[in-house]
């Protein structure tokens, strides 16, 4: 009997704790290998959150402006025309961006949605400072520029004439060269 208790105190052989380390570094392992697939996914799906934050702000803040620099503050009345039969005519698709001639150099200046047109770069606030520090790395591209009307429907394409319509293109490229695009019309009412 004695001999018996004393092999039970013994513990565990060199062998098999060898046998129970290689077989958990196995399990281990395939369980980070099942893993990190997910954390990169995750962390894609944080940049995708942060570019539609700052694509949603960069769009209202876009759209708080005029439809033209000759229509009027008040809900845009009066209405920019488009021809100059009667009224101020609204700016030529070929003109579309700041008027620079009025010292719009930044965006704290734009008064009407085609001035943005062109932008390209880090993201500003309505104040003019720099929201990088908030979304590191990301860089916001801006397209203006009338939209066809082809019989009551819209599809995207740009349109050499003046129309009623602008749309608003923003492009936001994350840290990984990831780009969101997002897209507005804003009409000449």
């Amino acid at each position: 009997m004695p001999m018996l208790q004393a092999a039970k105190l013994r513990g565990f052989t060199l062998i098999e704790m060898i046998i129970v380390i290689t077989i958990l570094a196995i399990v281990v392992g395939g369980v980070s290998i099942a893993l990190f697939p997910r954390s990169k996914q995750s962390a894609d799906q944080i940049a995708a959150v942060k570019a539609a934050e700052l694509g949603r702000a960069v769009i209202d803040e876009v759209l708080g402006r005029n439809f033209d620099h000759n229509s009027g503050p008040n809900g845009g009345l009066p209405e920019c025309v488009l021809s100059g039969v009667s009224g101020a005519t609204c700016t030529i698709s070929t003109a579309l961006g700041p008027e620079t001639g009025s010292g719009e150099s930044n965006n704290t200046l734009y008064n009407d949605v085609d001035d943005f047109n062109g932008f390209n770069g880090s993201a500003r606030d309505v104040l003019g400072a720099t929201l990088s520090e908030g979304y590191p790395g990301y860089n916001i591209a801006i397209a203006v520029y009338y939209e066809d009307f082809n019989g009551g429907v819209m599809q995207g394409t740009l349109s050499t004439n003046i129309t009623h319509y602008k749309r608003i293109e923003v492009t936001v490229t994350d840290r990984q060269g990831n780009q969101y695009p997002f897209a507005v019309i804003r009409g000449n009412y």
